[in-house]
């Protein structure tokens, strides 16, 4: 079992969004509803970031 736990927590794909949320927990005094709104607006963005990628790549637009 710890080898298991050590092998998920060094995962870049695992650390990263937690350190990311530490710090926005930090910013934010750790209010929660704050925090919720902050990850919800950065999910948002890099969602209608993606979706203008692969519009621009059906439509072989340069962006």
């Amino acid at each position: 079992m710890p080898a298991l736990i050590r092998d998920q927590l060094y995962r870049p794909s695992v650390v990263l969004p937690m350190v990311a949320l530490m710090q926005v927990m930090v910013s934010q005094d750790f209010n929660l509803g704050q925090v919720g709104w902050v990850v919800a607006a950065r999910g948002a963005q890099a969602a209608l970031q993606r979706s203008r990628r692969l519009i621009c790549a059906a439509a072989h637009c340069e962006a």
